[in-house]
């Protein structure tokens, strides 16, 4: 099943483009650039493709409930975590039951994955440490124009530079 877009091989805009699989990734293609590259289309499954219309519908959910929160995740999370961790002398495992998470959740997130508002609190709760930062509103300022802009290249080549 074809779909107006662009390409995103050769940048062609407003063609019909395919799904199809280039290297690891999953790429809109033209037809053109999918016979050019040998691409294999990928194929349309009904079931999948609802069942992936209702992941994003959740996912999209998440984020806005992420958005109305003033809080967001710190940069270096999984480096905290994984220090507390340790200091508390922790295997994954046994963090994963005193947060009432699973474990797979755990080696995520210590690999950097952003996971759920919801786990990262209980582990941050577990660990007794601050993994969230409050939104600080964009710092605007002017600047004062100086009397003395300094010289340009057009002076410099006025004055004979």
């Amino acid at each position: 099943m074809s779909a107006m877009g662009d390409c995103e091989l050769c940048g062609k805009m407003s063609v019909n483009t395919v799904k199809a699989r280039y290297h690891k990734s999953i790429i809109e293609s033209c037809n053109i650039c999918i016979q050019k590259m040998n691409l294999v289309p990928q194929r349309v499954n009904t079931r999948s493709t609802a069942r992936s219309l209702s992941v994003k519908s959740n996912k999209l959910h998440s984020r806005k409930k992420n958005l109305s929160n003033s809080k967001t995740l710190i940069d270096n999370f999984s480096r905290i975590i994984t220090k507390k961790r340790g200091e508390k002398d922790l295997s994954k495992l046994e963090l994963a039951k005193i947060a009432g998470v699973r474990l797979i959740d755990i080696q995520n997130i210590e690999s950097g994955k952003i996971l759920e508002d919801k786990v990262v609190q209980k582990i941050e709760k577990a660990l007794v440490v601050d993994l969230f930062t409050e939104d600080s509103p964009l710092d605007n300022r002017r600047l004062k124009k100086s009397e003395h802009s300094g010289m340009t290249l057009g002076d410099f080549l006025d004055n004979g530079g």
